[in-house]
């Protein structure tokens, strides 16, 4: 019985491991997707700041590249507070919602392209929070 309930806790644990190493935070909702970010497992150093975000997708998300439909990503950014501009370091694209199933792509780039989001957009409250944060 015992050798039955440790091989129960094992399982439970690595169905969920994913969930329990994430803690994500809404932030926001847009017409097609939910956004959260992980204010939990963020960096910095004297220039940026360092976090993942997560756009899960009320539907099915299809583009031309693609073969396969997916229905979340997690983004690692790269983040300038004090020019208030980001970049993506690394992009994960999943098969179901909140960054689990099948990895249907996985990219890290190795240059930064930083952008400054519209005021008003999902974008710019992102900054905001993640530079409030910081300066806390």
């Amino acid at each position: 019985m015992k050798k039955i309930s440790s091989i129960i806790l094992v399982i439970f644990v690595l169905a969920y491991s994913n969930a329990l190493m994430a803690e994500w935070s809404l932030y926001g909702e847009t017409d097609n997707a939910y956004h959260f970010i992980n204010l939990y497992e963020t960096s910095s150093d004297d220039k940026y700041v360092y976090y993942w975000i997560l756009t899960d997708y009320k539907n099915p998300q299809k583009n031309s590249v693609l073969i396969d439909s997916f229905l979340s990503k997690k983004v690692f950014k790269q983040t300038d507070c004090r020019r208030f501009r980001t970049s993506a370091a690394e992009i994960i694209i999943y098969s179901k919602k909140m960054s689990e199933g099948k990895i249907i792509i996985s990219e890290k780039y190795k240059e930064s392209s930083f952008s400054t989001p519209n005021f008003d957009s999902i974008g710019y409250e992102e900054l905001e929070i993640i530079c409030n944060y910081k300066n806390k």
